[in-house]
């Protein structure tokens, strides 16, 4: 859980705030609801924490039979897939005449990209996961309001999501009152005639031969109208040696973001020692992260500071300085910015290629 200390104003919140501001918002806090009797999404970026810019829910749940949406497309959102804990299925096709019908068994730190027009669906498959879903622009996270199941409280014990053995797929027949209802909420359901799901994975993978997953390197494609998944630790990895070390894992770069307004991926950080400073940043968009491991210490102009630790989710607008460094070995957190400038960008400025998830030793 997130921790503040001294005595000016607290980063920490317990729900996302309705406006721009700085904040941490502790593991399985925030404003939270039912999408089915067992899964639970957690609003921990919205449109108007973020002004529009992106959206963070982070979705748990057990495993189940069916997927947790209808095969659909967005006309305008584009969605990122991280899977935080357990186990999921993805799939991914852009809408297209011969297009490859890619899915994949994604475990954790997996990564789908999912461009507008793109058909595409999710299933929670282990007992315990967590599969968190980036939306830019922000607002598409106004779907789950519309069609949850009521509230579920994350002020107390938080469970992660409701402990019954039976769930049952809550999908029945496409009404037009709820196929109208869902095209407002920019989604496009995808007619059950023209795309099945499939389910034939081998190794955890199924679509183009010729792509790797959990058996070599993932390349990111220079086109952002194509959906792509990047297994965990496969993708490209540059390495920073300012203020410690940092191996930054672009998973989008703006060449890969509808727009060139968004990029996302991960970094590992080394502690900081007792001869150097925290790192500083001064982002040029907002900017966020969702810790992964270890244990961050953030500090913010005119807030108190945190420490975070995996699951918790910080958010910091455009112009507004702080400071970052690891208290212990091997953190991480997977990054988020709202435009081609961001903390990565900084970052890659002065990294070199890098072939290992592990930093130096020095």
């Amino acid at each position: 859980m997130a921790t503040n200390c001294s005595a000016t104003e607290s980063l920490v919140v317990n729900v996302a705030p309705d406006f721009v501001r700085p904040y941490v918002l502790p593991k399985y806090r925030g404003r939270a609801i039912k999408l089915t009797p067992s899964q639970i999404i957690r609003f921990s970026i919205t449109a108007n924490s973020s002004g529009g810019a992106f959206s963070l829910v982070q979705h748990n749940g057990k495993d189940s039979g069916w997927t947790s949406a209808r095969p659909h497309t967005h006309h305008k959102t584009h969605e990122h897939f991280y899977c935080a804990r357990g186990r999921v299925e993805l799939w991914g096709k852009k809408n297209a005449t011969d297009a490859s019908h890619e899915a994949r068994v994604g475990t954790v730190g997996d990564y789908g990209n999912i461009p507008p027009g793109s058909i595409h669906t999710f299933q929670l498959t282990d007992p315990d996961t967590q599969l968190s879903h980036v939306f830019h622009p922000g607002g598409f996270e106004d779907l789950f309001d519309a069609f949850s199941l009521g509230d579920w409280a994350t002020d107390t014990t938080s469970s992660p999501y409701l402990a019954i053995s039976a769930d049952d797929s809550p999908f029945g027949p496409l009404t037009p009152e709820a196929d109208q209802l869902l095209r407002g909420l920019d989604l496009y359901a995808a007619p059950e005639e023209e795309y099945i799901p499939r389910r034939d994975f081998v190794n955890g993978t199924v679509g183009d031969s010729g792509l790797n997953w959990h058996n070599g390197t993932n390349h990111l494609p220079n086109d952002s109208t194509i959906p792509y998944f990047v297994a965990k630790d496969y993708g490209p990895k540059y390495l920073n040696s300012e203020s410690g070390h940092k191996i930054i894992q672009p998973l989008a770069t703006p060449d890969q973001a509808t727009g060139g307004n968004f990029s996302m991926g991960t970094i590992i950080m080394s502690p900081k020692r007792a001869n150097e400073s925290a790192s500083h940043a001064n982002p040029a968009h907002h900017f966020a992260l969702q810790m992964e491991d270890g244990q961050l210490a953030l500090s913010v102009r005119g807030y108190d500071s945190a420490l975070l630790i995996q699951g918790d989710v910080a958010f910091v607008p455009a112009g507004v300085p702080f400071t970052y460094h690891a208290t212990v070995p091997f953190t991480k957190f997977v990054y988020m910015s709202a435009g081609a400038k961001g903390l990565d960008y900084e970052l890659l400025k002065n990294s070199v290629e890098w072939n290992f998830t592990a930093y130096p030793s020095d």
